[in-house]
């Protein structure tokens, strides 16, 4: 038996506060303390062990880049893109265990591939199931794990295009969500989430307002379909997912009395959630993280920037292990030009890991240039540039930096080592 971890493991990512932090996305260790996001690891295994418990879907993704980032800290070793990729001295027993199952998939029923396709969206390990789901997986079927399935491979599809920046819209990975939110005979949640992206990414990408009110009734729709079903906490939950979406309306249409009073809806169902399990906090937990940045975002266009700044405030305190939403904090301080507090905001995302502790070093450099403090200006900007060597923008910076012969070595070191 393995154990939790290998001794070679487990000195490597204790060595590193954000490795330890962000453990789960290497060894699929329990999480001890972290953000939510890195919690529903634990809880997307439990569902995929447990085949009586409900499926957990996470509720936020991850693009790629996040676990390139992550693997930049802990080792080459964890630069992977499929769990059997690592080392096997460098597995622990459920590692070992995900790695079985995924050579047995072809004998794996339905409902199993969907509870391992969910353990590994929530792990932001996508290409494995655009490997091992077909494109065409999904029919008009009266079986709900057909069409769930075909949420992951689209959902797995939609972020490694946003992470590669592939320029074709999504126009077919949308098309697979359309036909799940259209074609589905079996309402429930996997319409309802198919629903809510297909409405989302037009409102995004600034459909025209006629086919944004269509697609909204086919989201009001999907969402009746399920919030008068006998679990009380998922339908809570749909409803506030329901209306932190719809919020896009109002503010296509300009509306601003009518976006404030959606979005308090989406804020009022979101804090009237009653967790009862596990599972059902972190749900909680990551459905008010996302309702409060939106609300972050809403304050913004209302031009009230303290307002914004006091509803970024909330989102760390609801999730404050998450380097996202220090970034966002620091956003809102530079807005108003409070350098003191933006530095330390960004400070502490760049202190937490990925996914913005390099946009974290780097704004906190500029705000420290700010306040005058060059020299912890020019640390931060090294240590930048030397996670990210290709980077313009802390390259010019520390060229911008005082000609005080201390620093005259690192502006020549910023110059020697360009890479075109």
């Amino acid at each position: 038996m393995r154990g939790l971890a290998s001794p070679v493991a487990e000195v490597s990512l204790d060595s590193r506060f954000s490795t330890w932090l962000l453990r789960p996305y290497l060894d699929l260790g329990p999480l001890q303390i972290g953000p939510a996001h890195a919690n529903s690891i634990e809880a997307g295994w439990r569902a995929y062990v447990d085949a009586d418990s409900p499926l957990f879907f996470p509720q936020r993704a991850l693009s790629p880049g996040f676990r390139v980032q992550l693997a930049e800290q802990a080792g080459e070793r964890y630069a992977l893109n499929d769990p059997r990729e690592l080392a096997e001295n460098l597995r622990t027993d459920r590692w070992q265990l995900l790695c079985e199952e995924l050579e047995l998939w072809p004998d794996l029923s339905a409902a199993r591939k969907c509870r391992l396709s969910s353990l590994l969206h929530s792990m932001c390990l996508y290409q494995p199931l655009l490997k091992l789901i077909p494109e065409d997986e999904f029919v008009a079927s009266t079986d709900p794990w057909l069409a769930q399935l075909a949420f992951c491979r689209a959902s797995a599809k939609f972020m490694d295009q946003l992470s590669k920046r592939i320029s074709d819209d999504g126009v077919s990975t949308m098309g697979v969500f359309e036909n799940i939110a259209i074609n589905d005979s079996s309402p429930g949640p996997v319409k309802f989430n198919a629903s809510a992206m297909v409405f989302v990414q037009k409102a995004k990408t600034h459909a025209p307002l006629p086919e944004l009110i269509a697609w909204s009734k086919r989201f009001e729709k999907a969402l009746a379909a399920v919030a008068d079903g006998d679990d009380k906490f998922a339908a809570q939950l749909f409803k506030s997912r329901f209306y932190r979406g719809m919020g896009f309306l109002p503010q296509h249409a300009g509306d601003r009395s009518e976006l404030i009073h959606t979005m308090d809806l989406a804020e009022c169902y979101a804090r009237d959630l009653k967790p009862a399990t596990a599972a059902q906090e972190i749900l909680y937990v990551e459905n008010l993280h996302a309702v409060m940045e939106s609300r972050t975002k809403e304050a913004l266009w209302l031009n009230d920037v303290r307002l914004a700044e006091s509803r970024a405030v909330e989102v760390t305190k609801v999730d404050p292990y998450d380097s996202k939403g220090w970034a966002e904090l620091g956003q809102v301080r530079y807005f108003q030009e409070d350098w003191q507090g933006a530095a330390q905001a960004y400070v502490v995302a760049a202190m937490l890991g990925p996914p913005a502790s390099s946009i974290g070093r780097h704004m906190a450099a500029v705000c420290l240039r700010e306040l005058g403090l060059d020299f912890l200006a020019a640390f931060l900007f090294k240590e930048t540039l030397e996670v990210d060597p290709f980077g313009i923008s802390p390259r010019q910076e520390i060229f911008d930096l005082p000609n005080v012969e201390v620093l005259s070595a690192l502006k020549e070191w910023s110059r020697s080592n360009i890479r075109l």
